[in-house]
């Protein structure tokens, strides 16, 4: 008789159930209440504050890396829009002397290195003075 009285006795059955009933009730509130021109209109204002504090937040930034002679974030990636130019230049120009060198020769700049002269530990004039 025991077993059969704890097997239908769940003693968080009431409790789980009055958490349903409170997440239904605090959902059909906040539901309500999010749908109203007032809580459009706080949240608006709340969001225009919060981005003229981020803009503020940023200038203040800016002044303070400015005074310790530190690059701001925008510095750094003008730098890194430069670099990338310069680099994509720079591969538009191996090509065209690779072009250049030679038609058929290697496209990745082989020829252009063949010609370099060897490096050694030594400057050119001590080298052309041992020989």
């Amino acid at each position: 008789m025991a077993d059969r009285q704890n097997s239908t006795f769940d003693p968080l059955a009431s409790w789980r159930n009055w958490l349903s009933d409170a997440e239904a009730r605090w959902n059909s509130f906040f539901n309500q209440m999010m749908g109203t021109d007032q809580f459009s209109r706080v949240m608006s204002r709340f969001t225009e504050l919060s981005l003229n504090m981020q803009k503020r937040m940023a200038e203040a930034m800016g002044q303070y890396f400015s005074a310790l002679n530190l690059p701001t974030r925008a510095d750094v990636i003008s730098q890194g829009e430069r670099l990338s130019s310069i680099e994509e230049r720079l591969t538009s120009i191996e090509a065209s002397l690779t072009r250049l060198a030679g038609a058929g020769e290697a496209p990745d700049g082989a020829s252009i290195r063949k010609q370099r002269p060897p490096r050694t530990k030594q400057p050119l004039s001590e080298r052309e003075g041992s020989r």
